[in-house]
């Protein structure tokens, strides 16, 4: 699926589908606009079918299907893969050369040799080429015959991007590197003396041709030498062959690595789903167990509020019998007769008991502190109301219910055992 919640569709299944069922019946099920689905089939070159098509169609008639083109690069590996020939025509003359192979020739006839007696050039818009001067027009005309030979199927040469560093052949982003130069050979053979350098050589006066992907790379570089028993033509015939034969396996690579790449972003995609329906209902089964937890916590303050209801109202009665019983113990003693600190004490402590009877609360209110329906309450609240009485001091605290395992319960969790901070110092 793509952002859009359509389905992503291959050019090809694009193409069975849009001459399976109308465009707008695709769109429909693709769920885009009829406008988008013709889009994108102009973009992956997939021919639709004409106007009053399946009107004709419906009437019985039989109409032809339009086959599906190849795409570019199909067309590419198709004309790539056709033979150059065995060998190569190499121009007579410097007169008709391509534009780089005359700027290769201009520019190696203008530079001055180097110590080694060979032109070195090695700019952004040419080949690096390091050769002598009776090679120059060799090698512009084997530049020349190499061009002719991958130009027109799309593999051209390009500038470098920076200053320094040389021209490469290049189609899509792939690029690969073109060297013509002329090796050194050792003057002395066998014959070196042992105090010469190891360096000196002197121009071989044949050419050798290199051509890799990575000029500075790991990556090892594939050579063609002239030997003397095959001509020029022939050489540069190997040269473009496996010039075509490095981007047609770079094609067919990168297509692979597309296939794979989609693979795994459809698996990608089917995990990530797999995620969300998984997260989707962890997140209801937390839902539903904080509704159960709030309805056994009502149900459970309930209970435990007329418990404590009853404890409160238990010393409401013991504190007025004490108070009654104070009362009268002070009279018998006194005929009858209170003291104003006492009658004081009598005010303060009856009002003080009156605050611990729990109908002074207005408990029990039948609505408010009796029994629920589940099942009437609504998924997620709102939940019963709950009075919360204060805990009388003499009545210890009611542990909540204990859920039942599959295999094992307890009825009361074990303690905790307190580390012996005695042990930490034992032995010092």
């Amino acid at each position: 699926m793509n952002s859009n919640g359509d389905k992503e569709l291959t050019r090809e299944e694009l193409y069975e589908k849009i001459w399976s069922v109308p465009i707008t019946q695709l769109a429909a099920e693709l769920g885009i606009s009829d406008v988008a689905l013709a889009k994108r089939c102009k973009k992956l070159n997939v021919p639709k079918p004409p106007l009053r098509y399946w009107a004709k169609v419906a009437a019985g008639m039989k109409q032809k299907k339009v086959p599906l083109p190849p795409t570019p690069n199909e067309v590419f590996i198709k004309t790539a893969e056709k033979s150059p020939g065995k060998t190569l025509p190499i121009p007579q003359t410097t007169e008709q050369l391509h534009s780089l192979a005359t700027e290769l020739l201009r520019r190696l006839t203008t530079e001055k040799p180097s110590w080694d007696k060979r032109i070195r050039i090695s700019e952004c818009t040419l080949p690096e080429v390091a050769i002598t001067k009776a090679l120059i027009e060799r090698a512009a005309k084997s530049f020349h015959t190499i061009l002719n030979g991958v130009e027109h199927l799309g593999i051209t040469f390009r500038k470098a991007q920076g200053s320094y560093g040389p021209g490469f052949f290049q189609r899509g982003r792939d690029r690969l590197y073109l060297e013509i130069k002329e090796d050194l050979v050792d003057r002395f053979g066998s014959r070196r003396p042992s105090l010469q350098w190891q360096t000196d050589g002197v121009p071989s006066g044949v050419l050798t041709f290199s051509i890799n992907p990575e000029r500075y790379g790991i990556q090892k570089e594939k050579q063609w030498k002239e030997d003397g028993k095959s001509s020029l033509g022939k050489l540069l015939a190997q040269i473009v062959t496996a010039i075509r034969r490095h981007y047609i396996e770079t094609q067919k690579r990168q297509a692979e690595e597309a296939i794979e790449r989609k693979k795994q972003r459809v698996e990608y995609e089917r995990r990530w789903r797999e995620h969300q329906e998984k997260e989707a209902i962890r997140l209801e089964e937390e839902r539903k167990q904080k509704h159960e937890g709030a309805l056994e916590a009502t149900a459970h303050v309930r209970s435990e509020d007329l418990l404590k209801a009853a404890e409160w109202w238990r010393l409401y009665q013991t504190a007025v019998e004490f108070i009654h019983e104070c009362e009268q113990r002070w009279r018998n003693s006194q005929a009858n007769e209170l003291t104003t600190e006492q009658e004081a004490w009598l005010l303060w402590a009856r009002e003080n008991a009156k605050a611990m009877s729990p109908f002074e609360l207005g408990y029990p209110d039948p609505t408010k502190d009796g029994p629920f329906d589940p099942s009437s309450v609504p998924f997620g609240g709102p939940y019963p109301c709950k009075r919360d009485f204060p805990r009388p001091p003499t009545m210890p605290k009611i542990p909540p219910p204990v859920q039942q395992n599959d295999h094992w319960s307890s009825s009361t969790p074990e303690p905790k055992q307190q580390y012996p901070f005695w042990l930490k110092h034992h032995g010092r």
